[in-house]
């Protein structure tokens, strides 16, 4: 069945969206002017951070106090700080943009069931969503990545032979590669001149051919399962574009880890609805099969089944330091079958078998099962003593 999925229309990204699109360097300079502007009108400095709508009344209220002081003529300055608001509402827009686009991304891997598909289009979808032309992913195991799939816009056939080239060789993730680091820092990581960078694989930037590139873990559960490289052809990456790649990286692990849980649940569904059937069948044989009629002989199917069951002449102690179960058991196992055998023939489980011969070499004091089958034959030791 298709899995329904609710998108999130862009600008609904979240109250605190500013908070955490703006640099806090420009936030912490905002405040420090409110804070002074309020002080010289004499009004008290607000507690919680302002928003970009109370700025206007504030630079009015400061015009009027200048104004009434016989000020200079400030239009000069005003325009300025105009330009200024206008340039960070630019900026505000674009990063609103990128991290919409980011979060579409995410929900089109949200719409994937298979966790190894999702890591296969994962670049194709990183570049699609963000200004980054070409990306790389790469698998975390046993301490090495191994790069797994890659997307370069319009160039199909380099993407290609940079797999080839990198797919079998293991770069390990050991001090001092740069990409080591930033698994333990779990951020995302900008690398200018990479081509002279010591602690930059070789290999990664002769496949890459990059003098610049960005990259971010992909971590699920506090484990890194991959990591995203990815890089801008004929410019630099800029922190726009760096921290658009950590939104999608931190996207991407959640929707790794839900389809995997997915598969997990499947997988388990599966299990208990085999156990089901087959349990279901068993009791079908047993319901089913035929009845023997034997001669009467005076005692009832109960009496003669406990009969048959029960220890031989001369071990009735074992009454009462071993449970009916377990004396089933022990006398199955007397006759020399095994675990598997003794389960047929109880209609138990073999875990269930294990347990009860646990349970029996303990209360016997017995090492083992020859033991234990020494002890209940032989008259007078079924406590072990």
């Amino acid at each position: 069945m298709a899995e329904s999925t609710t998108r999130v229309p862009p600008a609904d990204l979240g109250a605190d969206f500013l908070e955490r699109a703006l640099d806090q360097r420009e936030l912490a300079r905002r405040n420090e002017a409110i804070g002074r502007a309020a002080a010289i009108l004499g009004r008290a400095s607000p507690v919680a951070q302002s928003q970009p709508e109370d700025l206007g009344p504030l630079i009015e209220a400061l015009e009027t106090w200048l104004d009434n002081r016989g000020a200079p003529d400030l239009a000069a300055e005003r325009e300025a700080h105009e330009q200024q608001l206008e340039r960070l509402h630019e900026r505000f827009l674009q990063r609103r943009g990128a991290f919409a686009q980011a979060e579409e991304a995410i929900l089109r891997l949200r719409e994937i069931t298979v966790p190894a598909t999702i890591l296969e289009v994962a670049p194709q979808r990183l570049c699609e969503a963000t200004r980054l032309d070409r990306a790389l992913l790469s698998t975390v195991d046993d301490g090495a990545m191994v790069v797994r799939s890659a997307w370069f816009e319009d160039d199909p056939g380099a993407a290609a032979a940079a797999l080839t080239a990198l797919a079998d060789r293991p770069i390990r993730l050991e001090h001092p590669l740069l990409e080591a680091e930033m698994i333990r820092r779990r951020r995302a990581t900008a690398v200018a001149d990479a081509h002279l960078n010591p602690r930059v694989d070789a290999l990664l930037t002769e496949a890459m051919g990059w003098t610049s590139f960005l990259a971010a873990p992909v971590v699920v559960r506090g484990q890194v399962v991959a990591v995203l490289h990815a890089d801008l052809r004929g410019d630099q990456p800029d922190v726009l574009d760096r921290e658009s790649l950590w939104r999608f990286a931190v996207g991407l692990a959640q929707a790794y880890e839900r389809a995997t849980l997915r598969r997990l649940l499947r997988q388990e569904r599966e299990q208990m609805r085999s156990f089901l059937d087959r349990l279901n069948v068993r009791l079908g044989e047993l319901s089913n099969s035929a009845i023997e009629l034997v001669p009467w002989n005076g005692r009832s199917a109960i009496e003669e089944q406990a009969t048959n069951r029960r220890p031989p002449s001369g071990h009735s102690t074992l009454q009462g330091l071993l449970t009916t179960r377990e004396l089933e058991v022990l006398t199955l196992m007397s006759r020399g079958l095994s675990n598997r055998q003794i389960a047929d023939q109880l209609v138990i489980s073999q875990a269930t078998v294990k347990f009860h011969v646990n349970s029996l070499l303990k209360k016997l004091r017995a090492g083992n099962r020859a033991e234990a089958v020494s002890r209940f034959l032989k008259p007078g030791r079924a406590d072990g003593d």
